[in-house]
């Protein structure tokens, strides 16, 4: 009774937050980015929301709990990744005044290339709408045990858009803080202090783990250090190219705040969040040795550790965690796909531009539902489905923010074109160089920028501007 009780009382918070904050989206633009004037510190919430979701708070805790020590290189690899970000991207990408990805290629290398750009952006952040909303479903599940998946994914499914829809990112980023609050209370105070006073201190919980498994214990153990290192890059690489906190950043007041509120969220939440997670996640492998799957050892650790109404709580943080997230997904996809595919073909007043805004979420979800009812891990979906747009993204990034002079339209586009065909041609051949697929596309499409812009560039092409 306790764990349903909460589980409304949150609901009908986010609810009442986005229909408040919907009566002040007048604008495409209020929709998309809060009209630009995000507050630096509901910033550092939102943007932190937008971070953590089920990969950062489940994923985390299941590769420790399955490789015991060595799983901490998740956490380390995307907190190193959002730190970067922050320093580096940051405040160059808020000084260009767009609002998605494929806009910032569109301004400097023309409408070919972020029609690329989109596509491949789509389909990759897709794959974790489709994730989010199947986490929902699951965790909505622990509360009400009685529900099926399928219906459980359908009811989050519409909370989520009656907030996003009606307030679109004003809204995201006021229910941020009540997510954030509920996260940070539930990972970083509550479950490391429980998990600690249960096993009797680190040093009690780190004998049992060796006295069961000593592989768990030692750096490197059951996780090879080839295949590591290749998910430590892609990981950190791609929280380079957090597109979920593409909104945050381009909201932001300004181009110094956008940097600060990311390296401030980065240092002061996301990091030390994921690394409790993960140290949750490692405590389970002393308490609950021989659960059948890793991926769910963070609910269990909840189930264990605390009592029905403590244990409602944290529940409705883990949910909180996966909430922010699916918003943030689901509208920058619905963004994307109104902007840089349906605006590419059909002149959009403001007004009109807003309105498939809000439909293209609906549709978005709804695909996003059937998607996941039939999906399965969301860290393995992560990092298959988003390798090619990374391998594509990270170079051309780079190239756009320092060394933008050579970069020309013709030598971005085979640098995607190598992007995608090597990243998925060395998949399908099995990875036979024990690198993952990723690094694999992102070291020939490193090679390929800097080459195929060399010899494509014309100094007497003028900078494309759109």
């Amino acid at each position: 009774m306790a764990k349903m009780l909460i589980a409304i009382l949150y609901i009908v918070a986010i609810l009442l937050i986005g229909i408040f904050a919907g009566r002040k989206v007048k604008t495409a633009d209020d929709f998309a980015t809060a009209n630009r004037d995000i507050p630096f510190w509901t910033n550092v919430f939102s943007m932190s929301s937008a971070w953590i979701g089920a990969g950062s708070t489940l994923g985390c805790a299941s590769m420790c709990y399955a490789y015991g020590i060595s799983g901490f290189y998740l956490a380390i690899a995307v907190g190193v990744g959002a730190v970067i970000s922050s320093l580096v991207f940051a405040k160059k990408i808020r000084g260009e005044n767009v609002s998605t990805i494929p806009e910032l290629i569109r301004k400097h290398l023309g409408a070919k290339c972020a029609n690329c750009i989109a596509l491949l952006s789509i389909f990759a952040v897709f794959s974790i709408v489709a994730s989010q909303i199947r986490s929902l479903g699951t965790i909505l599940i622990m509360f009400v045990p009685s529900l099926d998946l399928l219906t459980a994914m359908v009811i989050m499914t519409a909370v989520m858009l009656v907030y996003t829809v009606l307030g679109g990112m004003a809204a995201a980023t006021k229910t941020d803080k009540l997510n954030i609050g509920l996260m940070v209370l539930s990972v970083l105070i509550i479950l490391p202090i429980l998990s600690i006073v249960k096993t009797g201190g680190v040093a009690n919980m780190m004998a049992t783990i060796e006295a069961a498994d000593v592989q768990k214990v030692q750096i490197g153990g059951l996780l090879p250090v080839v295949t590591m290192f290749s998910s430590m890059f892609f990981y950190c690489t791609n929280s380079l190219m957090n597109s979920e906190n593409f909104l945050r950043i381009c909201g932001a007041r300004s181009a110094e705040e956008a940097r600060g509120a990311s390296l401030t969220a980065s240092l002061m939440i996301y990091f030390p969040y994921l690394l409790f997670a993960s140290f949750v996640g490692l405590a389970g492998c002393a308490l609950i040795p021989n659960l059948g799957t890793s991926d769910s050892i963070l609910p269990a650790m909840v189930d264990q550790l605390a009592g029905p109404v403590l244990g409602a709580v944290l529940l409705a943080a883990l949910l909180a965690a996966v909430m922010g997230t699916a918003g943030s997904v689901t509208m920058l996809t619905s963004v994307t796909i109104s902007r840089d595919v349906i605006g590419r073909f059909v002149k959009m007043d403001d007004k009109k531009l807003l309105a498939t805004q809000r439909v293209c979420m609906i549709l978005v979800a709804a695909l996003g539902i059937v998607v996941g009812y039939f999906g399965s891990s969301i860290v393995a979906i992560m990092e298959d489905v988003s390798a090619p747009s990374n391998a594509a993204l990270v170079p051309i990034f780079c190239g756009l923010f320092f060394w933008r002079k050579k970069m020309n339209s013709t030598g971005t586009l085979i640098t995607i074109a190598v992007a995608v065909v090597s990243t998925l041609g060395y998949w399908a051949l099995g990875s036979p160089l024990g690198i993952s697929h990723f690094v694999f596309g992102l070291i020939c499409s490193t090679i390929t920028m800097f080459a195929a812009n060399l010899i494509c560039y014309k100094p007497s092409e003028a900078p494309v501007q759109q």
